[in-house]
């Protein structure tokens, strides 16, 4: 497809903007030369004229009194003048009886014209040519006493006289319009360049960075209010452009999130079906090896004896409970009512106080007596001893239970002072199903994932953070709905 010739801006502003006001200044030009020139005739003619009537009298007087000798001398007082270029005296027939300057070059010795003017009677001027050259001449009659025509002056001048002068004027004219014409096509392109082409330039530079994926680049502002404007809507656009990518950016990644949220459900799911089924299995065996170790420990009364099913019954006690973990794990759903927080979170402290060392943490408490929430009493318990138990074997000296609230929403916090976790372990991690950092044997790897499905299942948020003491902070949220 053949390309379409498109002019630029710089040539529009010329064609529609300099070359007519170029033209108007030409015309005007020529106009005012023209109007000069006609003046300047006008004014010429005039001179001779009054000249050629200055002179009539006298010549009259002496061709009355037939003295053609002062004619002559008349005749060429009037040609020194320098603005006259001859001068003759007609006969009442027309014939030349005296000139003087380029009429005396003549070799005719009468004038139609002067023949036609004196049987007329009237004033007259035409061009004519005289000696071979072409002049202008105005012819006056002349009276005798009587008041009849004797005879017919004529004065000349040459014709270029009247162009000489309007051709010099003509051409500087002419020519200061075309320099003027050059410097205001200098002018107009310079201020062009200076409000219009830079500008442009620059939007086209931004434009061209924009087409190469450089989406940040943004035109200036400056300049022309109209320009600004455009720069303004096309930064405007490219905000919105980069807003909605943004936006689309943010909608994959929430996608993204949803399925991998999706994706981990279905495998909890199906773990917490796996986990039900073996916890359901293994508990059966488990009760028949404690009762039979149990009826063991009552026939054998040796100490070594004694000692191996002991150690039998804890390894049991320990399979047990991690068969009662597997199953918390795999229950959902929650059974809600009113509670005492800070009863709930004593029965917890009660409930692991055995499993605690020799010299336990001491365990802070600040919840006040008068708060109640409403939650699964069972399963709230079951969370608070798992993050009771984690915070007991992590800390040091101190263990803190903290409460909030404000409009919609209430937060129950659990700290410790211990070593708190890894910096470059992602703290999402503890949340996954048998991920523990407790040494081996020490650990399932449950305990906050417990915690965690008992959170989803109430609506709520878990949030892993540093203490200010230095170890673990766990901070659960619950929205406003499952408070009393």
């Amino acid at each position: 497809m053949k390309k379409k010739y498109r002019m630029t801006l710089t040539m529009r502003i010329l064609l529609l903007v300099f070359v007519p006001l170029w033209a108007l200044s030409g015309a005007s030009i020529g106009i005012g030369t023209h109007y000069m020139a006609e003046q300047q005739t006008r004014k010429l003619k005039d001179d001779i004229k009054l000249i050629a009537r200055a002179i009539r009298v006298p010549i009259g007087e002496a061709i009355n009194q037939g003295d053609l000798a002062t004619v002559r001398r008349t005749l060429d007082a009037v040609f020194s003048l320098g603005q006259v270029y001859g001068a003759s005296v007609y006969n009442e027939d027309g014939q030349r009886i005296a000139a003087a300057g380029i009429a005396g070059q003549e070799d005719s010795t009468d004038n139609p014209l002067a023949e036609q003017l004196v049987r007329v009677g009237q004033d007259g001027d035409a061009y004519q040519h005289q000696a071979g050259r072409r002049v202008f001449s105005h012819f006056v009659p002349v009276t005798d006493e009587t008041g009849k025509i004797s005879s017919m002056v004529e004065v000349t001048r040459r014709a270029s006289d009247f162009s000489a002068t309007m051709d010099r004027i003509i051409f500087w004219a002419w020519g200061c319009w075309g320099v003027v014409g050059l410097l205001t096509l200098g002018i107009v392109l310079l201020g062009y360049r200076q409000a219009v082409g830079r500008q442009v330039a620059n939007l086209t530079n931004v434009m061209a960075d924009v087409g190469r994926g450089q989406l940040g680049v943004r035109a200036p502002q400056s300049g022309a209010t109209e320009l600004g404007t455009i720069a303004e809507a096309f930064n405007q656009m490219l905000d919105d452009i980069e807003q909605a990518q943004q936006a689309i950016a943010a909608h994959r990644q929430q996608e993204a999130t949803l399925n991998q949220q999706l994706e981990r459900q279905e495998r909890m799911a199906a773990l917490g079906r796996l986990v039900s089924g073996i916890a359901h299995e293994l508990g059966a065996p488990l009760n028949v090896i404690d009762g039979r170790a149990r009826r063991l420990s009552r026939h054998h009364q040796q100490e070594s004896a004694q000692h191996e099913l002991s150690a039998i019954r804890g390894q049991v006690k320990r399979l047990t409970r991690i068969v009662h973990q597997l199953l918390d794990f795999s229950r959902s759903g929650a059974q809600r009512e009113a509670i005492e927080l800070r009863e709930s979170v004593q029965a917890a402290v009660d409930s692991i106080k055995h499993e605690l060392a020799s010299v336990p943490p001491k365990i802070t408490v600040d919840i006040p007596p008068e708060v109640s929430v409403t939650v699964d009493p069972a399963r709230f318990e079951l969370l608070l001893v798992n993050l009771l138990r984690n915070a007991c074997q992590a800390a040091v000296s101190q263990v803190g239970v903290s409460y909030q609230s404000d409009a919609d929403s209430w937060s129950l916090s659990v700290w410790d002072d211990g070593a708190g976790i890894d910096a470059e372990l992602d703290p999402q991690r503890l949340l996954e199903p048998f991920f523990t950092t407790k040494p081996k044997g020490q650990g399932t790897g449950l305990g906050l994932a417990i915690v965690h499905n008992i959170v989803s299942d109430h609506h709520g948020e878990l949030r892993l953070s540093h203490a200010q003491t230095g170890g673990l902070q766990v901070s659960l949220r619950f929205p406003e709905e499952v408070k009393a």
